[in-house]
C-alpha cells in the first residue's frame, strides 16, 4: 500500500489538473481530454485496491469506537462536523454551478 500511496497521489493531481485544463480549453483539446480519461482510470483502479484494502479496518474501527465516541465528548469535534457539512456543501454546489457545460461536452 505504501506504494501505491504515490500512485493515488499523482493520479488525483492529474485528474485534477486535467480536469481545468479542460475546463479552461472549452473542451477543445481531444489530446488532454485522453489524458484526463487516462488519469481517471488508473485513479479508479488505484482508488478500488486502497478502499477494498481499507474498508474492512475502517468498519472495525467503526464498530469497536461507535458505543464510546458518544460518551466522551472530543473537543473540537462539532466545528470539525460542521467544517465536513460545509466542505460537501460547497462541492455540491460547485458541481451544481458547472452543470452547464457539461452539455457542450455531450453535444446537449
Amino acid at each position: 500500500m505504501r506504494l501505491l500511496a504515490p500512485v493515488l497521489v499523482v493520479t488525483t493531481i492529474g485528474v485534477f489538473v486535467t480536469g481545468v485544463w479542460l475546463l479552461l480549453l472549452g473542451h477543445k483539446s481531444d489530446q488532454m481530454l485522453f489524458f484526463h480519461k487516462v488519469f481517471f482510470f488508473v485513479w479508479g483502479a488505484v482508488f478500488a485496491i486502497h478502499f477494498l484494502v481499507y474498508a474492512p479496518r475502517v468498519l472495525r474501527s467503526l464498530r469497536r469506537d461507535w458505543g464510546s465516541a458518544r460518551r466522551h465528548a472530543v473537543p473540537g469535534s462539532g466545528l470539525r462536523g460542521m467544517l465536513v457539512v460545509a466542505g460537501m456543501g460547497a462541492g455540491a454546489a460547485l458541481a451544481l454551478s458547472l452543470l452547464g457545460t457539461i452539455g457542450n461536452w455531450t453535444g446537449g
